[in-house]
C-alpha cells in the first residue's frame, strides 16, 4: 500500500513547481523529498514525474494521479472540517485569484461583504494578469478572460464583456482621420500586452468583412489600468473593456471610433474544479458572486441569450 505521506508529498510538489520548493514547505531537504516521489513511482510501477536540475513536469499518469489525489484528498479535508462546524456553514481559507482590473474595483468590494456574511471563510485575494494554472497554484476559484482549455475545469459565465476602441476627444481631435480600420496604422496605438489580451493584433468586424489589423504605437503596458491611465491623458487610442470605461463614455471624455465596426468580446467567467460535490465556502462564493452582480455594477454587462456574438 502506497503511504499516505508519499501521496500527499506529491500533490504538495506539484502544487509547488520544485522538489526544492515543496521541499523548503515541508521543512525537509530536496534529497528527502526525491526519495520520496522515487520510492512512489517503484511502488506503482510508472513514472509520475519528468524532473531535471532546472525543471519539472506532469507525466500523463502524473497527471491523471494528481487529479485523482486531489479529490480524495479534498474529500477528507471537508470530512474533518465537518466535524468541527454545525450545520453546512461555510468554514476554512478559500483561495481565489481575479484579473488585475476587475478584481480590485468590482470583486475585492464583494469579498468584503462575503465575509461579513460568512465571518468563518477566510479569503486569499490574488490579482494577476497572467495565465492561472489550477494544478500549479492550488486556487478554489478564478475569475477569468475566457473559458479554461483544461477539461477537468468548470466555467460559469460572470459577465459579458464587450470591447470597444476609443480615444479621447483632444486626441482625435489633433490626429489623422480615422474612418476605416487600416486608418489605425496611421494612430499611436496603445498596447495591452497580457493574458487575455488582443495584444497589437486587433481583429474588426465590419458590414462586408472581418480583418486583423495590426496597429503600433510608443507605449506597451502588461497593466490595463496602466493602459486606462494613458487612454484618459490622451496618448492615443486604446481597445479597452466596456466595464472599465462606462462612465468616461457616458460623461464625453472618452468616444468611440470607428462606428460601424465591433471587436470580440472578452468574457468573464468564475472558474473552479470539477468536482460532484463542492466544498461549502467554494459553492456559497460562488453563488455570492452570481446573486450580488448587480451590486459590483455587473448588471448591466451580464450575459443576455438576446446578445448576438460578437465574431
Amino acid at each position: 500500500m502506497n503511504s499516505i505521506a508519499d501521496l500527499t508529498t506529491f500533490v504538495l510538489v506539484v502544487r509547488a513547481g520544485t522538489l526544492t520548493e515543496a521541499a523548503r514547505r515541508l521543512g525537509l531537504s530536496a534529497a528527502s523529498i526525491s526519495k520520496r516521489m522515487t520510492r512512489l513511482e517503484e511502488e506503482l510501477g510508472v513514472r509520475l514525474l519528468n524532473r531535471s536540475s532546472r525543471s519539472m513536469s506532469l507525466t500523463e499518469e502524473g497527471t491523471e494521479l494528481y487529479h485523482r489525489l486531489v479529490v480524495i484528498l479534498d474529500d477528507l479535508d471537508d470530512s474533518i472540517s465537518a466535524i468541527a462546524r454545525s450545520g453546512d456553514n461555510a468554514k476554512g481559507v478559500l483561495r481565489v485569484v481575479s484579473t488585475s482590473g476587475l478584481g480590485r474595483n468590482r470583486i475585492a468590494p464583494l469579498v468584503s461583504q462575503f465575509t461579513s456574511e460568512y465571518p468563518e471563510t477566510a479569503v486569499q485575494l490574488h490579482l494577476s494578469d497572467k495565465h492561472v494554472d489550477f494544478i500549479r497554484e492550488g486556487y478554489d476559484i478564478a475569475i477569468t478572460i475566457g473559458q479554461p482549455g483544461d477539461s477537468t475545469l468548470i466555467a460559469k459565465r460572470l459577465m459579458r464583456n464587450r470591447c470597444y476602441i476609443c480615444a479621447t476627444p483632444e486626441y482625435l481631435a489633433q490626429s489623422p482621420p480615422l474612418r476605416r480600420p487600416s486608418d489605425l496604422k496611421r494612430h499611436r496605438c496603445l498596447v495591452l500586452d497580457c493574458y487575455g489580451s488582443f495584444r497589437d493584433l486587433w481583429p474588426l468586424s465590419g458590414p462586408d468583412n472581418r480583418e486583423m489589423v495590426r496597429v503600433t504605437g510608443n507605449l506597451i503596458t502588461d497593466s490595463a489600468e496602466t493602459l486606462r491611465g494613458w487612454l484618459l491623458d490622451g496618448q492615443g487610442i486604446a481597445l479597452k473593456s466596456e466595464w472599465d470605461v462606462q462612465e468616461e463614455l457616458q460623461t464625453g471624455k472618452l468616444v468611440k471610433v470607428l462606428d460601424g465596426y465591433t471587436v470580440p468580446n472578452l468574457d468573464f467567467y468564475i472558474v473552479y474544479a470539477a468536482r460532484k460535490n463542492l466544498p461549502a465556502k467554494t459553492k456559497y462564493f460562488i453563488d455570492f458572486l452570481e446573486e450580488h452582480a448587480q451590486d459590483a455594477g455587473l448588471n448591466a454587462l451580464r450575459f443576455s441569450a438576446t446578445d448576438d456574438d460578437d465574431w
